[in-house]
């Protein structure tokens, strides 16, 4: 904790809210004559220099003005920061890409993305709840050529999967609605994952039924029911951040580009923000993600059913965060409204 006094935090909001604006140093004679208090500039240059020395600010050459440090932004954001209310645009936007919602879940989170993206003017991303944590309603099997089974997975609260499966003989219809009946009595109310790592043991009485199809199931049963990568992934608007100054360095924006199509590797990092639950927020150095210490990450979790998943923003550190914090807030309740609440 950072004991400031309150010159020293209305010169640090000054100095963060001119920069968010300009993208330049800023220089004393600059706060001196923005802020509301008798102080010339030669005060305002004082006090600068000790929020440089106490990691606040830094002085990117010797004769520029100063920006913000990773520390400078946090101690905004903790302290300083005054949330915006939202629009009445901003919501109509959100609460119609929400409303849209018919079940398809991929056409939905990308329109969530596409939606925070255009809102907040960086990049949209959302990930969805972990699905092999959902329980099963009912699963149905439906031959859709001689040697094609599409395994439809219904679980709570209405979402849907569905799987194409390869075999290798004929399948019947009567023979697949016979075996989905089975699988249903035997594990409705179990989670995808218990149904993986069991299915064999709970379906070894029938390993030698006619189709095979049992047999076949326990094999593959890793990939039928294994929804823990990165296909329940969106990410949208990276053109937003092609012309901030941050990036125009070639090789900081490559870097991060790159960061940011390792799907896999981004996957993992907003899987971890999921607990706690609720708003986070990670600025440059704190991100453990070397090519995106020069950004900044706004998530909340949404709730659908028992599972949590993560929707937010990523941004350089010089964003609106007044403005970004309040949107992303309200696109994880609107989900959380929308999706349902255990």
């Amino acid at each position: 904790m950072i004991n400031l006094t309150d010159r020293e935090k209305q010169i640090l909001r000054s100095v963060i809210q001119e920069f968010i604006d300009t993208a330049a140093p800023v220089g004393s004679s600059q706060i001196a004559q923005k802020i509301k208090i008798d102080l010339k500039a030669a005060s305002v240059r004082r006090i600068m220099a000790s929020l440089e020395e106490k990691g606040l600010l830094m002085q990117p050459h010797t004769s520029a003005g100063r920006i913000p440090t990773s520390m400078g932004y946090r101690v905004y954001v903790n302290e300083l920061l005054k949330k915006s209310r939202l629009t009445e645009r901003q919501e109509k936007i959100m609460e119609e890409a929400i409303r849209e919602y018919d079940g398809d879940v991929q056409l939905f989170m990308g329109k969530v993305a596409t939606v925070l993206a255009k809102i907040s003017k960086q990049i949209g991303i959302i990930v969805t709840p972990k699905f092999y944590e959902a329980v099963l309603e009912r699963i149905h099997l439906l031959p859709v050529a001689s040697n094609r089974v599409m395994v439809i997975l219904t679980v709570k609260d209405q979402q849907v999967r569905t799987i194409l499966v390869e075999v290798n003989h004929k399948v019947d219809r009567e023979d697949l609605h016979h075996l989905a009946r089975k699988i249903n009595r035997r594990f409705h109310g179990k989670t995808l994952q218990e149904i993986k790592n069991s299915f064999s043991h709970v379906m070894a009485d029938m390993q030698s039924e006619k189709t095979g199809l049992v047999r076949f199931f326990a094999k593959t049963a890793d990939r039928i029911f294994d929804f823990s990568r990165y296909e329940n992934f969106w990410l949208h608007g990276t053109n937003n951040i092609i012309h901030q100054p941050e990036f125009t360095d070639v090789q900081r924006f490559s870097g991060l580009i790159e960061v940011l199509e390792d799907k896999e590797y981004l996957f993992h990092f907003m899987e971890k923000r999921e607990r706690p639950p609720g708003i986070k927020i990670t600025i440059g150095s704190e991100n453990e993600i070397a090519e995106m210490k020069e950004c900044s990450v706004i998530t909340s979790t949404y709730r659908v059913g028992d599972i949590l998943g993560v929707v937010g923003v990523i941004g350089p550190m010089r964003m609106r965060y007044h403005k970004v914090i309040p949107v992303v807030e309200f696109m994880a309740s609107a989900i959380t409204r929308k999706l349902g609440v255990a």
